[in-house]
């Protein structure tokens, strides 16, 4: 053996003592001993995993639930609607309060006639007029606007703004319908500003004489356009020109459903005046609701699928 080549340390050596050996005949640890643990405990049941209360990487957080008279319902998603859906809607809504709107729309009837000097054979050809002004969804205010003349007696300007509250009043009808609230003459009543809702008429009143001085294009547009002025009045609490531009911009971002809409609720009320206007007292409240109806849909609002109740 060379002088480079280390020596085993348990190769005996001459003259040095003999290393013990392992009389088992095993190999020694190598490493530190491990100390028994204990049987190991069975698997639990799976947890089921828990749903986050916020969205993750931080998106919008989900929109509260309203609770109504069918329970809890939440914000339903905006976006277009179908004319038959609509409609539907409000037939359901109808068969289920049927004396309530027909009294309310006897009720339009009778003012509207009073302001403007209606006689009983003149029933039917105001009636129209009703069903006209309703059928568009801008209401009364404006709608009397264009069946009375704008300087014929100051009768019927006041009559204008008293169909405008009598519109709202309907208005907010159609949507405690649209939520599950059964209307009735005690809740007709309860809107948040009269003197909004009148504003609002006057607003309305004037756009529509200056749309009638443009060729009558303007009053087209309006008619268009304005459908939900006061549900945005009633509903969200908007002021009268913030109404206006809002429901400008609500249907000309949902142009198409909302103008089939308004085109259905046409021809229907149109229909329902022929029989001496009688149908009306069925197509006027069908078309106030389905109106408030398209509103809580492109809106995101509450609606309750169930029947209304008390």
């Amino acid at each position: 053996m060379s002088e480079n080549t280390p020596q085993n340390p348990y190769e005996p050596s001459a003259g040095g003592p003999t290393p013990p050996q392992n009389p088992s005949g095993s190999t020694p640890p190598t490493g530190p001993t491990e100390l028994p643990t204990g049987p190991t405990p069975p698997p639990g049941p799976a947890q089921p995993p828990v749903a986050p209360s916020q969205p993750p990487y931080g998106g919008p957080a989900q929109p509260p639930a309203y609770a109504g008279p069918e329970g809890t319902y939440g914000t339903q998603p905006s976006g277009p609607f179908a004319v038959g859906e609509a409609l539907g809607f409000a037939w359901n809504r109808f068969k289920g309060n049927w004396l309530f709107w027909v009294l309310f729309v006897l009720l339009l009837v009778i003012v509207f006639g009073i302001f403007n000097g209606s006689t009983i054979s003149e029933y039917s050809d105001r009636a129209n007029d009703v069903a006209e002004a309703q059928a568009t969804g801008v209401g009364m205010g404006m709608g009397i606007g264009t069946g009375v003349s704008f300087g014929s007696t100051s009768l019927g300007i006041v009559g204008s703004l008293i169909l405008s509250v009598l519109s709202a009043l309907g208005i907010n009808a159609a949507l405690r319908e649209v939520s599950g609230e059964k209307a009735t003459w005690g809740n007709l009543f309860k809107i948040s500003s009269y003197g909004m809702v009148i504003l609002t008429g006057l607003l309305l009143l004037v756009a529509n004489f200056i749309g009638l001085l443009l060729c009558g294009l303007g009053a087209i547009a309006l008619a268009i356009f304005a459908p939900f002025t006061y549900h945005h009045v009633v509903d969200k609490s908007l002021g009268a020109w913030t109404a206006l531009t809002s429901s400008f911009r609500l249907v000309g971002q949902n142009f198409g459903a909302v103008f089939l809409l308004e085109l259905a609720l046409l021809g229907i009320n149109i229909l329902g005046s022929i029989p001496c206007g009688l149908g009306l007292f069925i197509t006027l409240p069908l078309s106030i609701v389905a109106m408030a109806f398209a509103f809580r849909r492109l809106t995101g609002g509450p609606i309750s699928a169930g029947p209304a109740a008390a």
